[in-house]
C-alpha cells in the first residue's frame, strides 16, 4: 500500500513538475547560438520565446532592426551577438 501510494506521488509530482513552463510548440531548426544568449530570457515567462519572435518578425532585417529598439530602450542587454543568432534563425 505504502509503495503504491509513493509510486503515485512520484508519477503526479512528475507531471506538476512540467505545469506553468512555457515550451515551444514548433520543430525548429538546431540553435546552439540561440540556446547559450538568448533561450534563459526567452523562456516566455521572462521574455517571448523564439516561436513568437519567428512568427512576428519574418526575415533577418525586421529581427535585427527589432532588437536595435529593444537595446537602446534598455529592454535588451548590449554586447550579445544579436548578428550570430539572426544568421542561426534565419536561414
Amino acid at each position: 500500500m505504502k509503495k503504491k501510494l509513493l509510486v503515485g506521488l512520484v508519477i503526479t509530482a512528475g507531471f506538476f513538475a512540467g505545469c506553468g513552463q512555457k515550451q515551444e510548440t514548433t520543430t525548429t531548426k538546431a540553435t546552439p547560438m540561440w540556446d547559450k544568449s538568448c533561450a534563459h530570457c526567452h523562456n516566455g515567462n521572462m521574455a517571448v520565446t523564439k516561436d513568437t519572435i519567428l512568427a512576428k518578425h519574418k526575415d533577418k532585417e525586421q529581427f535585427l532592426n527589432a532588437v536595435k529598439e529593444f537595446v537602446s530602450a534598455g529592454k535588451m542587454p548590449p554586447n550579445l551577438p544579436y548578428g550570430q543568432v539572426a544568421d542561426e534563425l534565419y536561414k
